[in-house]
């Protein structure tokens, strides 16, 4: 039987890592009382597949993993023991069984929803909306190439293919916004929000001040330009 768990990583865990993340999930299925499957091999590991990784530091409000289990479950008795076995780091949301093989999540999703929050006390309004306008409107943006200490350097990309929407979704008058992107997730790479941030604010020409939060709120599925929940499989 394989389930699929839609679940919250919470203000109290926005700095768990991926791996720290994945084994608090074990933990929770394993107190849940879980009927694992394993991998075979030397050093065996929970079947279970997350969606996407998220960075240290970003909080996810629709994150999907994929377990396998040994035998079956009563779903409803089973997402009220996840629900109890969740610590704060995360929300339990909603589970349910996958029927058939099914595609992987991470082969599936195609678009990640983010919130960004910042303040800007010294930036007129207008330069965040015409930075935005001008993203929207270019024919080509590129991402810098990334240098990592010890590492190959990453050259630049262009990545506008990217970028399907971004809005402003509150303004305050001290210069706090909070934008919402629609970023397209594909193989061949993706563009962190910080990243976008950073293009906006060249654009618009003003600094890209630090992000007070960011927070991925869906990720869902692009087909034949409707898009779905990986869930529930309905349109949102």
């Amino acid at each position: 039987m394989k389930i699929r768990i839609c679940y919250e990583k919470t203000e109290a865990g926005r700095y768990l890592s991926h791996l720290d993340l994945a084994r608090t999930m074990e933990r929770s299925l394993r107190r849940a009382k879980a009927p694992l499957a394993f991998s075979e091999g030397f050093n065996p590991h929970v079947r279970m597949a997350f969606a996407s990784a998220l960075a240290v530091g970003v909080t996810g409000r629709r994150e999907y993993v994929d377990v396998e289990l040994a035998g079956r479950v009563h779903i409803p008795s089973f997402s009220r023991s996840l629900q109890e076995a969740f610590p704060s780091a995360l929300a339990f949301v909603i589970a349910d069984e996958i029927q058939g093989g099914g595609k992987a999540l991470s082969a599936i999703i195609n678009i990640a929803v983010y919130r960004i929050s910042f303040a800007l006390p010294q930036t007129e309004p207008e330069k965040v909306r015409a930075g935005i306008e001008a993203v929207l409107a270019a024919d080509e943006l590129w991402r810098k190439p990334k240098q990592k200490p010890g590492k190959k350097t990453v050259p630049a990309k262009e990545v506008r293919g990217l970028i399907r929407k971004i809005e402003i979704l509150s303004e305050e008058e001290e210069g706090k916004f909070i934008l919402e992107a629609e970023l397209m997730m594909k193989a061949d790479g993706q563009l962190r929000p910080q990243e976008l941030w950073e293009m906006i604010a060249s654009a618009g020409g003003f600094e890209a001040a630090q992000t007070l939060s960011v927070s991925r709120q869906a990720l869902l599925i692009l087909q034949d330009g409707k898009c779905f929940s990986p869930m529930e499989g309905v349109l949102v």
